[in-house]
C-alpha cells in the first residue's frame, strides 16, 4: 500500500510515457479509464496538467512541476517502505540505459551499486554510443533512459534533468603546462593536442575557440572516441579538452590532471532523458533518483 493515490501514480506513468495509450498498456487499464483518472487529478489541483498533441500528450507548466515533485514523493515513499519492510523481497529491475563511453568507468559502477540498494536483481542493458547513436536507439524504443551530452528537444524523449559542465585542460601528471588553477587556452596550445573529431558534439565549438587564438596547433590525435583520447592522454602523448565527468575516474586514480579553462565559454550539457515507451513504469522515480544522486556525486 502507498500513501499516494492511484491517480497521482498514473499521472507519473503518463508523464514519462508521453502517451495515454502507452501508459494505459503499462498500467493494464483502458485508455478512457486512465483519462478519467487524469481528469480527476486535474480537478483536484484546479490546473490543466496535460496538453494533447499530434504526438501524444505533453505536460503543461503545472504538469511539469507536478511530475518533478511526484517523482521525488514516490521515490521517497519507496525508500520509506523499504525501511519499514527490510526483510521483504525487493522487486527486480531491467534497465535499458543509453550513455556515452566516457561515462562508463566514471559513473556506471556507482549507479549499479545505488540501484542494487533498491532492487533485488538488477539487469543493466547498457547501450554505448555518441549522442546521435543514443537518440537513434531511443527513437527505436530500445532504451528506457538516456544520459548523454547535448541532447536536443525531441518527441522521442523527455529531458528530466540537465547540468552544464565546463571543458578543462586534461594532461598526464607532470606533462603539459605547469601550475595549478584555471589555465588559458593559449597556454595549452603550446603542446601537442588530442582532440575530438567532428563526430563528437564539442568539436565545432572547440575548434572555433582554438582558431580564435590565431595559432597553428600541433594535433597529435583526433578521435570520435573519448576513451581513445583518454588512452593517449594517460601516456603523455598530448593535451586534451574534456569535461569533468569524462575524466573524474582517472583524476581520482592519479592517472590524469584536470584544470578548468580560464575562459568559460566552452561547456557541455549533460542531460538525463526518459525515453517515450519505456518499460520502467512504477520503477521510474527510484531509477531517476539513483541516476541524479550518482551524477551529483561526480561534482564540478
Amino acid at each position: 500500500m502507498s500513501a499516494f493515490s492511484k491517480e497521482l501514480k498514473s499521472f507519473v506513468v503518463v508523464a514519462h510515457s508521453g502517451s495515454i495509450r502507452a501508459a494505459a498498456e503499462k498500467l493494464n487499464i483502458s485508455a478512457p479509464a486512465l483519462s478519467r483518472q487524469i481528469k480527476m487529478l486535474e480537478e483536484s489541483y484546479g490546473k490543466k496538467l496535460l496538453i494533447r498533441s499530434s504526438e501524444g500528450v505533453v505536460l503543461s507548466t503545472e504538469g511539469a512541476e507536478l511530475r518533478a515533485a511526484a517523482t521525488e514523493w514516490l521515490a521517497a515513499d519507496v525508500t520509506l517502505s523499504k525501511h519499514f519492510h527490510r526483510d521483504q523481497k525487493k522487486a527486480d529491475l531491467r534497465l535499458r540505459l543509453g550513455t556515452m563511453a566516457g561515462l562508463v568507468d566514471t559513473w556506471i559502477p556507482s549507479l549499479v551499486s545505488k540501484l542494487e540498494e533498491s532492487f533485488d536483481n538488477v539487469e543493466l542493458d547498457l547501450a554505448i554510443g555518441s549522442t546521435a547513436e543514443i537518440i537513434s536507439r531511443a527513437e527505436a524504443h530500445e532504451l528506457d533512459i538516456a544520459v548523454a551530452f547535448n541532447l536536443p528537444k525531441l518527441t522521442s524523449m523527455i529531458v528530466a534533468e540537465s547540468k552544464e559542465y565546463h571543458l578543462g585542460v586534461v594532461t598526464a601528471p607532470g606533462y603539459g603546462p605547469e601550475g595549478d588553477g584555471p589555465i588559458s587556452l593559449k597556454e595549452a596550445l603550446d603542446f601537442p593536442l588530442c582532440l575530438p573529431s567532428s563526430a563528437l558534439s564539442m568539436h565545432t565549438r572547440l575548434i572555433g575557440e582554438i582558431l580564435s587564438v590565431r595559432v597553428s596547433p600541433d594535433v597529435h590525435v583526433t578521435s570520435n572516441s573519448v576513451p581513445a583520447i583518454l588512452h593517449f592522454l594517460r601516456r603523455g602523448r598530448g593535451v586534451g579538452f574534456l569535461t569533468w565527468p569524462d575524466v573524474a575516474h582517472d583524476v581520482e586514480a592519479g592517472r590524469l590532471t584536470f584544470r578548468p579553462l580560464a575562459v568559460r565559454r566552452l561547456t557541455e550539457t549533460l542531460s538525463t532523458a526518459i525515453c517515450r515507451g519505456n518499460d520502467l513504469a512504477a520503477a521510474t522515480p527510484v531509477v531517476m533518483k539513483a541516476i541524479q544522486s550518482t551524477l551529483t556525486e561526480l561534482g564540478e
